[in-house]
């Protein structure tokens, strides 16, 4: 009988091990992504808190321009797999700039903020928020690798590390052989104020976008004054988003949108209209496109995870790839998913611009005052 007994406990004692070696198992083959791939235990720590947290709060709340809704679900659904957040409810509210500043701005003010992540391009707006302490101080350990972001002045050290996107023509060959012009090759800003296409030109009003005035600002540097009044003199249909100078293009209204971007050009060839985008040779103004994390954000845990996730090289790929999005990265070595569409960062030619002195309100402001001198704008 004793024999028997220790036998019988020999084999509870192997069915415990057994077991605890499956819970194990099953808690390391359930183990989110980004905790695997982590080998410093202080930053596996780092972020296994941060994991807990974001649990606990079951929520984010991101507002931001650029990423329709489609897209912006990729990143999500990419972001929630990642650190294992299944169970996460995000929203996400896709609107222009100056409508996100407007919102953003009457949540502050009534001290009811309920956005944690801001995703937008409005530089001197982010540079007043900072003054006035409305953004979380986070020093998300990849901003370190966003170089490209760095060289290029768009990086705020302890706040923010930016991609870009830019303006640049969007012409259509076919309506412009309708026009009788059959012999279009721009190489340059200049050929797109060519007295032939007057009348067929759109862009974004430079009086009300946030972004389109010192995209054009800094081309009006490069180029001279005498640029933009020739500009001016063409009458240039003005809009208040750049898809109403994609669709205008694609219903062949006009032939050139000149503040077009790689995105525009792949929405039309996908419903089969052929257009070009060009680069110009004196380059283009990289505009910072920067998610940052509101001080008061009601959920601070997923918010920093957040950007962890879309500063890191993973999320930064998922953002090229899953989501589509067609960006001048920050951080080099991002395999773009249509590079058929626009030059990687590390290659496109940049008109410099300072985004603290030309980018300031002061500066636009003297700007769209030269733009409406010279006949543009509705304002």
């Amino acid at each position: 009988m004793k024999i028997f007994g220790k036998q019988v406990g020999i084999a509870l004692a192997a069915l415990k091990i057994a077991a605890c070696t499956a819970v194990l198992d099953s808690a390391v083959a359930q183990e989110p992504p980004a905790l695997s791939a982590i080998t410093d235990p202080a930053e596996r720590g780092r972020v296994q808190r941060l994991i807990d947290g974001a649990r606990k709060e079951g929520a984010l709340s991101w507002i931001g321009v650029q990423f329709e809704p489609d897209r912006a679900g990729a990143v999500i659904a990419a972001f929630k797999r990642h650190y294992g957040l299944d169970d996460l409810r995000a929203g996400y509210v896709y609107a222009p700039t100056g409508e996100i500043i407007s919102r953003v701005e009457r949540l502050l003010g009534e001290k009811r903020n309920s956005v944690d992540i801001v995703w937008s391009s409005s530089w001197a707006w982010y540079k007043d928020l900072l003054r006035r302490g409305e953004i979380m101080r986070y020093e998300s350990p990849y901003y370190k690798e966003y170089t490209l972001s760095d060289r290029n002045g768009m990086s705020e050290p302890g706040y923010w590390a930016s991609d870009a996107y830019s303006f640049s023509p969007l012409y259509s060959p076919a309506t412009m052989q309708r026009r009788g012009i059959t012999d279009f090759h721009p190489a340059s800003w200049a050929d797109f104020v060519d007295p032939r296409l007057a009348g067929g030109i759109s862009m974004i009003d430079p009086l009300v976008s946030a972004s389109a005035a010192p995209v054009l600002a800094g081309v009006a540097r490069v180029l001279g004054d005498d640029w933009l009044r020739k500009l001016g003199a063409h009458k240039p249909m003005l809009h208040v988003r750049g898809a109403q100078g994609r669709d205008a293009i694609g219903a062949g209204e006009i032939a050139v949108t000149l503040l077009g971007t790689p995105a525009d050009t792949l929405s039309l060839i996908e419903r089969g209209v052929q257009v070009r985008q060009a680069f110009p040779s004196e380059g283009v103004v990289l505009i910072p496109f920067t998610p940052i994390i509101l001080k008061d954000a009601p959920h601070p845990n997923t918010a920093q995870l957040f950007i962890d996730f879309v500063r890191s090289a993973h999320g930064t790929q998922a953002i090229a790839t899953q989501a589509g999005a067609l960006l001048f990265f920050g951080r080099p070595g991002v395999k773009l998913k249509h590079p058929d569409l626009m030059p990687a960062a590390e290659d496109v030619k940049v008109i410099p611009f300072d985004w603290n002195s030309e980018g300031s309100d002061e500066a636009i402001g003297r700007f769209r005052d030269k733009a409406r001198a010279a006949g543009i704008g509705q304002k």
